[in-house]
């Protein structure tokens, strides 16, 4: 199979600011309080896990 002629180009991606709880379980400890600041000043989203059942009327 011929080589492509052109590379191909991808998008760059994007600063991360949606931060599963898992996720920040395997974070160094410097990128822990680094992400953990951003958090709490509302710059990222910690995702929240709780099961909300449909309501049924």
């Amino acid at each position: 199979m011929p080589k492509r002629k052109k590379a191909v180009k991808y998008a760059r991606r994007g600063e991360k600011d949606l931060w599963h709880p898992y996720g920040l379980q395997n974070l160094r400890a410097d990128k822990f309080v680094h992400v953990a600041n951003r958090i709490l000043r509302g710059r990222f989203i910690l995702l929240n896990l709780k099961f909300n059942p449909p309501i049924e009327g």
